[in-house]
């Protein structure tokens, strides 16, 4: 049975303290997702899947280039994901990767995304696959981006830079914060409301205003098929961040004078109380 835990409000990872409670005899895994640039506090989190003999995941969708410690995300678990979704820091237009260090793992991957089709053995099937590959044209824009990675991050931070330069001012919104273990890249310029209930408001502003914002995500627990499994009680930190969490528009293309003018319209909104 999926057991989902609580995030830590300043990271938006998974809260390592609230993990060990729901590991039951049938837990296989622990799945960690780097959230938006931010690293999850990865070592209690490999201790406790010792202890319990856990694989851990490492979703590195959102967190490509990032560390944790040093260490390069999506490299530190038994195996981790990546997206190159349009939005992500590198992309293929759709579609993904993924890492591990183990043989086993790398070689059952190769045959699921091949319609279950043994490597060996043209046309014979040996497993419920499916038909994940990815064309050599989005691998070759995939690789082609991977040599300017550096370069791409770069000028997503500097993009955070200036964002937090305009929006430290404004009191009424809350910037994101980083661990110290964490080396973070930027992917989203991800901006909390100080007070309940404006986040939508803001939204709708800003969309007149001629800017894409876009809402958090909302908590796992609240889509309809996993409605009435879990209890809201115990997802208080996800509820109260997505409630009140935005995203600003963040494209590589951004410029310096679009971004402050972007900064001018929210504090504009919480000036006027619109």
């Amino acid at each position: 049975k999926l057991k989902l835990v609580d995030i830590d409000p300043e990271t938006f990872a998974i809260d390592h303290q609230k993990i060990e409670k729901n590991i039951s005899k049938k837990t296989k895994a622990i799945l960690v997702v780097h959230q938006m640039g931010h690293a999850a506090d990865m070592d209690p989190i490999l201790k406790i899947a010792k202890k319990y003999n856990l694989k851990v995941i490492e979703d590195n969708a959102e967190s490509i280039g990032g560390k944790y410690k040093g260490r390069m995300l999506g490299t530190i678990g038994d195996v981790s994901t990546l997206s190159f979704f349009a939005n992500k820091i590198i992309t293929t237009g759709e579609g993904g990767a993924i890492i591990t260090n183990s043989k086993k793992i790398a070689d059952k991957c190769y045959i699921l995304r091949d319609h279950g089709m043994s490597k060996t053995k043209k046309y014979y099937h040996i497993d419920l696959g499916y038909n994940y590959r990815m064309t050599n044209m989005q691998a070759a824009i995939g690789c082609s981006q991977i040599e300017i990675l550096n370069k791409i991050l770069k000028i997503k931070n500097r993009q955070l830079l200036t964002y937090r330069k305009y929006l430290k001012k404004i009191k009424e919104v809350k910037l994101r914060s980083y661990k110290d273990w964490s080396t973070p890249i930027h992917w989203l310029t991800t901006i909390t409301i100080n007070k309940k209930d404006l986040r939508d408001k803001l939204k709708k502003f800003l969309y007149k205003s001629g800017i894409d914002a876009r809402q958090m995500i909302n908590p796992v627990h609240q889509a309809k098929h996993f409605s009435k499994l879990f209890n809201k009680k115990s997802y208080k930190n996800s509820i109260n961040v997505s409630k009140n969490t935005i995203h600003l528009p963040s494209s590589t293309n951004l410029k310096k004078s679009e971004i402050k003018f972007i900064c001018e319209k929210i504090n504009f909104f919480f000036k006027k109380k619109i």
